[in-house]
């Protein structure tokens, strides 16, 4: 027998073995799995149940106590010994409920028992603050029988469940106003006895609470305890119930037992025919792999994908119109290198394939086609339908941080994907156009996937062109710099300036820094823009004594490891202390590595730099950033601004985020002051400094230096800023009335 009949016999039989192992394995595991899935949603059921009998049977005391004339009227006559001899008995006799007490409709506690004082005094327990939400549960609820409502929150360790219902008159309960009746409040705590009690009743022996980590607990499926707020304060928990196992168990022997005799004949077969030739053929399949094979990841590399590309079916699917490619590339992984070396990169690398390939489709073929790069291609007549999903699958793949040598990473990618739509799509140009669409997903820092359309030619040319106009921008003093007041929002003096880059090209014209930013950051060329714009601001501090200047900092600029001592330097030329700056970083250069940022900015805050959090409120986690990082001031984001005296929501973020600056001391400054209306509310807010095209616009250095000679030493922009503001305007100042 030659060697390759022996390769294949050898290998069908092994993969004959392992499919059997695997079918009979997997088999019995999921009929186990799926008992105990059973099990654990019936259970589950049964104790969702029980809770709600438990408030009901919380409610149906508060209701049977709040319903009653006889009460009503002695609480109206202020007969405090019937109150307390019909009232308190619910506590003292029956002990029915852990704590009761009646809230006056002003707001105070006349009456209040509890069969204990371990967690409290009843008055103290039912604070101010749980009275107003108490008040605000009630809003709405009908002055009848069974009205009551439950609630819990939080006392110490355990957590009181309480029903809330009016004390009314029966007899004339439509006549009377809601808002004049008292509240009736009882409680019960969800001790360990309770619970224990109520778990019995299902068969569970370790019903209990989770308050230390309700939030894993809640992920896992057992259900939530939630406060007025909804917020999550504990989590009900008991030992999932596993009767799929026992069975597993009972059966586990004698399976094994016969996989066993039946992988020992199986493999005396294969010993017999295959010795030498299965030697051979083993080397021969490991040197194709090898030279197909990424070594690190295991996946196809450049090479293979190559081939696949090149190969007759793909082109023949191509011509069908039932072929696609996505590119990946990884965004910002040059700082991964940087900060933990290439070793870490590698094994971010592997991680990273490892949860890709857990997405990708059976028919599929995978590669990792550069450092940071990787490649799909899919073929079959659902390929042009699948495409899409599997294209922003691979992008929301990566919302979870990695671990790495103790680091946390958020990686990001720019994904883009074409299909051949038609027949003179070859392969090749399949590829370009993937590559295109990538390109543009990278260059846009598109949160999704991005396919191919015809419109992308231009762009990406324009982008290209613009890139090689950007190399020469500096040397060609093409770049200049404008400054926008900051002013304090009580008398409006000037106390800091926003330095903003300004390009007029030779070639484009006036180009947005929406537009070169982005560009400057991907070629490299924004630590050069950088560094020139912190050099002519500290030029131009020498002419403003006592003025701070707000500088805008780029991800990519954070990530330079020489960048704080750039800043060092060219301070220190011009005889400038660090303190006279504000460095203002968005929140998006924070979320991808967290750990990396907070060294970098605590270096630069030991060296005197002040920091300020722009944009704030825009983000999902920027209160979180003020407490893990040093900032000193934070900017509340335009889109707020805009909506100011229009939007009652906005008005109430608005000054719970002036409330936050202030609790924390952090100075608040609101941007994008379009209108005299917008500044008086932020004066009533009291929002400590503004800034805004009502005040000025962004002008030259030199107009600077004209304003603040002409406002004098206390830098006051005008008296009435209720209906006055300074604008620039083609290069003057002028008072607005």
């Amino acid at each position: 027998m030659s060697h390759p009949i022996a390769g294949r016999i050898t290998l069908n039989l092994v993969i004959g073995i392992v499919v059997t192992i695997l079918t009979v394995t997997i088999a019995v595991w999921w009929m186990a799995e799926k008992q105990n899935a059973q099990a654990q949603a019936n259970t589950a059921t049964m104790v969702v149940g029980g809770i709600v009998a438990m408030e009901d049977n919380v409610k149906a005391f508060a209701n049977d106590y709040a319903w009653w004339e006889a009460g009503y009227n002695a609480y109206m006559a202020h007969d405090e010994a019937w109150v307390d001899a019909n009232f308190g008995s619910g506590i003292r006799d029956t002990q029915i409920s852990d704590i009761l007490v009646i809230i006056a409709p002003d707001g105070t506690v006349p009456y209040a028992w509890a069969i204990d004082d371990d967690h409290g005094k009843p008055r103290e327990i039912f604070s101010p603050d749980i009275r107003a939400k108490i008040k605000k549960l009630a809003e709405g609820m009908p002055v009848e029988n069974e009205a009551a409502r439950p609630a819990y929150f939080r006392i110490g360790n355990d957590i009181l469940l309480i029903a809330v219902a009016r004390i009314a008159p029966v007899s004339r309960a439509s006549e009377v106003d809601p808002a004049t009746l008292p509240f009736l409040v009882q409680g019960v705590y969800l001790k360990h006895e309770r619970l224990h009690t109520l778990g019995k009743q299902f068969l569970i022996e370790d019903l209990g609470l989770d308050i230390e980590s309700p939030d894993d607990s809640v992920a896992a499926g057992f259900p939530p305890i939630k406060d007025f707020n909804g917020n999550v304060i504990g989590a009900f928990v008991w030992t999932p119930p596993t009767p799929g196992f026992a069975v597993l168990r009972n059966v586990l022997a004698p399976i094994a037992g016969g996989l066993l005799v039946f992988c020992v004949i199986a493999m005396i077969t294969v010993l017999r025919a295959r010795k030498l030739a299965l030697s051979q053929a083993r080397s021969e399949r490991q040197a194709i792999e090898a030279a197909r094979t990424d070594s690190l990841t295991g996946l196809v590399n450049r090479f293979g994908f190559n081939e696949l590309s090149e190969s007759a079916h793909f082109e023949q699917s191509c011509a069908r119109g039932e072929a696609a490619i996505i590119y990946l590339d990884v965004n910002g992984f040059k700082s991964v290198n940087d900060s933990i070396g290439h070793q870490g990169g590698d094994e971010l690398v592997t991680r990273l394939a490892e949860r890709l390939s857990m997405i990708m489709p059976p028919d599929s073929h995978f590669a990792r086609v550069g450092g940071d790069e990787f490649a799909l291609a899919l073929t079959g007549r659902t390929a042009p339908q699948a495409v899409a999903g599997i294209a922003s699958a691979m992008v929301h793949s990566l919302d979870q941080p990695f671990s790495v040598a103790g680091f946390q990473f958020q990686v990001t990618a720019a994904v883009g994907y074409a299909i051949a739509d038609n027949p003179e799509v070859d392969p090749a140009e399949l590829l370009r156009r993937a590559d295109l669409a990538m390109y543009q997903a990278k260059n846009a820092a598109e949160r999704d996937a991005v396919p191919y359309h015809s419109g992308l030619e231009t762009g990406a040319l324009h982008k290209k062109r613009l890139g090689m106009a950007l190399r020469n921008a500096i040397e060609a003093n093409e770049l200049s710099v404008a400054y926008q007041p900051i002013v304090r929002a009580g008398d409006l003096a000037v106390v800091s300036v926003e330095a903003l880059v300004r390009w007029n090209s030779t070639e484009f014209g006036r180009v947005s820094p929406a537009e070169f930013i982005p560009v400057a950051e991907e070629t490299g060329f924004i630590h050069d823009i950088g560094r020139f714009v912190f050099d002519r601001a500290c030029r131009d501090l020498v002419d403003w004594p006592g003025l701070k200047v707000s500088i805008n900092v780029s991800p990519a600029q954070l990530r330079d490891p020489d960048f704080a001592n750039d800043l060092g330097l060219i301070a220190r030329r011009h005889d400038i202390v660090p303190n006279r700056f504000k460095l203002e970083l968005t929140e998006g250069l924070l979320v991808r590595n967290p750990t990396i940022a907070k060294r970098k900015l605590a270096r630069l805050k030991s060296m005197g730099f002040g920091l300020s959090l722009d944009d704030f409120g825009t983000g999902f986690s920027s209160i979180g950033y003020l407490r893990q990082f040093p900032f000193d001031w934070l900017k509340i984001d335009k889109s707020f601004i805009a909506e100011l005296g229009t939007n009652p929501t906005a008005n109430a973020l608005i000054q719970s985020m002036i409330a936050l600056g202030d609790a924390m001391d952090i100075a608040v400054v609101a941007e994008g002051i379009e209108t005299a209306e917008q500044l008086n509310l932020l004066r009533l807010l009291q929002c400590e400094y503004v800034q805004g095209y009502h005040l000025a616009k962004p002008m030259a250095a030199g107009e600077i230096t004209a304003l603040l000679a002409r406002l004098g030493d206390s830098r006051r922009m005008f008296a009435d800023a209720a209906t006055a503001g300074y604008v620039a305007e083609r290069g003057t100042t002028s008072l607005k009335n």
